[in-house]
């Protein structure tokens, strides 16, 4: 059992901002002794930045992308770096890939491939005491595009990953060719690696990309466009000394001998190239910012290189999920007390920048002063990760056209939800540092899910920060808003939070309300945070409160396609070092109840071995043994409902791991039969054993012992 939960932040890691032994020169690297890059050697701004250009189609609204090793010059004073890249062969591959232009309402299908090598690039770094997809085919991956309303078997989630040739495929892996509606409003949205226990290492190593949906004719007219319109992928890395990538590979704790809490570089790239600098005429710009770095936030502005002077301000037109309402003016130069631009990993913000005032010749350096952990850890370095990139002023080519509109788009608020959840993020302690980061105290794997939202139907999540750092929370499949966040007396709420969840993790959080813990007024959402959101920032000490739609962004009766499927979607914090130990959980989508009669047709979308209702009238919620007990060959599991409710009925071990979720979803009242093959969640026929069979439902919680023989 891990060491006892504690709200607190990890102070070594806050203080040092990455492990001691690393600041030391300690760690070993790959191929023994390496030696790691000192960034001040780098002469920043020599290389010009990479701009992406477009995915090219393999057929009408069809694509075939591979994942590739690749040779990539990421300075033009080191070697080529070896990387990972998405391309349509490896000559094309690249990282950040090419950018994916969709439109909106025109569907698309993507057939993702693996063509990476056995042995993971990183391999050193990836810690074995992690949760992690076990293969001997290769490197596994799966894509997940950041902020797409998709099924749920293209979604990309953990556990659908596959290596070279499909060899291997994980548990929830469904399909080779995966299908993206393109329903949600025109966005800047992104594509990346989510396979499970390796996204850390697989996007660090560039499996990343831009991914736009536009929809011509209902967009704010007048924007830069063309070569004016550019996506800037800032992240952090760290090389050896001989160009290559390097991630640390000495952890904070004896338990994770190589995990780290958050990974933050020393040197910052943008689309791929060190410190890059970009010619500008004078003219306006539209740039379409990603923070896509591990764990490192991001507060930006220009300053002028010369003089120190405020560079031109920034316009934010819009944010993850689309348009903002109206520009937000963002360091104002005429304002000292203007807002900087923030962004939390996972975050994407369009901003448009006008260079028209500003002769040629005249250079901006764009600028970091975010501290890492964000918001109480190291100040950022001004030699190197206090800056960005440079933009350079040159003549013009002709006259510049565009425009900043005054109104962009039209944001209907979200409103009256009809459920509340109150949700926290832990951290467990160890006498070292943390041992994992957790969603409501429970980690990832071992647990089934606890969230069962109904389809069409609005929420409020209330999430309460007990950790010492912000996290960037970010929901698979919608895009929600930003209702205020508020302070929160955490040691009183922490001490309420233990009496009743007192060993950590948890497999049956109980949720405390936040109300009698609450501290000052509520905050409003910043002008720029008012718009359609996938990824927010949720403050230490704070509980922020998020309005989420389970239903299509722009108000359609329903999803074109059935969200209510398996394998379901995931929630989780997008600093990948916390996403994968342990700070992710599932959630499924069950269909209303009006929709879910008879109840024979629900039960079979939600139940992987078949279901069969039985009796419509019971009087109390009750488990019953299974039969055949002891079983050679799967087992029948029947239970009753005294009234209709969501469901989960779950097999574990007796030690307490999850072996296979057998139902889940919205069941009628009355008896229900639910039909088990003898197989684990991969498919595999069950060992010999004792088992226990446990059901949630109705308020009710219930185990029974099941014995599986020859």
């Amino acid at each position: 059992m891990p060491a006892p939960f504690r709200s607190r932040s990890h102070p070594l890691f806050v203080l040092l901002g990455i492990p001691l032994a690393v600041v030391l020169g300690l760690c070993p690297c790959p191929a023994g002794a390496q030696v790691l890059l000192d960034p001040l050697t780098l002469v920043k701004y020599v290389d010009p930045l990479p701009v992406p250009g477009a995915m090219p189609q393999a057929g009408p609204n069809y694509y075939e992308i591979g994942a590739w090793q690749v040779q990539q010059q990421v300075h033009s004073q080191l070697p080529p770096t070896t990387v990972y890249g998405y391309g349509t062969s490896q000559a094309t591959a690249s990282w950040p890939a090419a950018t994916i232009v969709a439109q909106r309402g025109v569907p698309i299908s993507i057939k993702w491939t693996n063509h990476l090598p056995t042995t993971h690039l990183l391999d050193y770094a990836i810690d074995p005491t992690i949760h992690k997809a076990h293969t001997t085919t290769g490197v596994p991956i799966t894509t997940h595009v950041h902020g797409a309303e998709v099924e749920p078997q293209s979604d990309g989630g953990p556990m659908t990953w596959f290596t070279p040739g499909f060899a291997e495929t994980g548990p929830d892996w469904k399909k080779e060719v995966l299908t993206y509606a393109n329903t949600q409003l025109p966005a800047t949205i992104w594509y990346h690696d989510h396979a499970f226990g390796y996204t850390r290492h697989n996007v660090y190593a560039g499996l990343a990309g831009f991914y736009l949906v536009t929809d011509p004719g209902n967009e704010p007219a007048g924007l830069p466009s063309g070569p004016y319109d550019i996506g800037l992928a800032i992240q952090d890395r760290m090389f050896t000394a001989d160009g290559q990538l390097w991630y640390p590979n000495v952890g904070v704790t004896a338990d994770h001998p190589i995990w780290i809490p958050e990974f933050f570089g020393d040197v910052i790239t943008v689309n791929g190239k060190a410190w890059p600098h970009l010619n500008v005429e004078p003219r306006k710009y539209r740039f379409r910012f990603l923070d896509g770095a591990q764990a490192r936030f991001f507060s930006l502005a220009l300053i002028e290189r010369m003089t120190g002077a405020p560079g031109p301000a920034f316009h934010q037109i819009g944010s993850d999920g689309g348009y903002l309402a109206e520009p937000v003016l963002l360091n104002d130069p005429n304002n000292i007390a203007s807002p900087r631009l923030l962004m939390a990993p996972g975050e994407r913000c369009d901003v448009v920048i006008d260079f028209s005032a500003y002769a040629p010749g005249t250079e901006f350096v764009l600028r970091n002063n975010a501290k890492a952990p964000y918001p109480a850890g190291a100040a950022a370095d001004p030699q190197t990760v206090g800056q960005i990139m440079l933009f350079r002023v040159v003549p013009p080519t002709g006259p510049d056209e565009s425009v900043i509109p005054p109104m962009l788009a039209t944001v209907n608020r979200i409103s009256n939800p009809t459920v509340t959840r109150v949700m926290t993020l832990n951290e467990i302690m160890g006498q070292g540092g943390p041992l994992a980061a957790l969603l409501n105290g429970m980690t990832f794997h071992d647990t089934p899910a606890t969230e069962y939202p109904t389809l069409g139907s609005t929420e409020m999540w209330e999430v309460v920060n007990l950790t010492g750092d912000a996290h960037p929370i970010h929901l698979h499949l919608v895009q929600f808003q930003l209702l205020n966040r508020q302070k929160v007396n955490i040691k009183r709420y922490d001490r309420a939070f233990m009496a009743a969840n007192p060993v950590i993790p948890t497999d049956s959080y109980v949720p405390v309300p936040v109300d009698p813990y609450l501290k000052g007024k509520p905050i409003p959402p910043d002008a720029n945070e008012r718009g359609w959101k996938d990824t927010y920032r949720m403050n230490p000490g704070e509980v922020t409160r998020v309005l989420i739609r389970f239903a299509p962004q722009d108000e359609s009766p329903a999803f074109a396609f059935d969200a209510t499927a398996e394998p379901g979607y995931v929630w989780h914090c997008h600093i990948l070092e916390h996403e994968e130990n342990d700070m992710m959980r599932p959630y499924h989508l069950v269909a209303p109840a009006a929709q879910a009669q008879p109840v024979a047709s629900l039960a079979s979308n939600a139940i992987e071995s078949g279901s069969e209702p039985l009796s419509s009238v019971v009087s109390e919620t009750v488990l019953m043994a299974p039969q055949p007990n002891p079983t050679a060959a799967g087992a029948t599991f029947r239970f009753s409902l005294r009234d209709a409710g969501t469901v989960g009925l779950d097999l574990f071990t007796v030690s307490g791991r999850l072996v296979k979720r057998i139902a889940g979803g919205w069941y009628g009242q009355g008896e229900h039969s639910v039909a088990w093959d003898g197989t684990d969640g991969s498919g595999r026929q069950l060992a010999n054993g004792v088992y226990m069979i446990r059901f949630l439902g109705d308020g009710v919680e219930s185990s029974k012992k099941l014995v599986v023989i020859p």
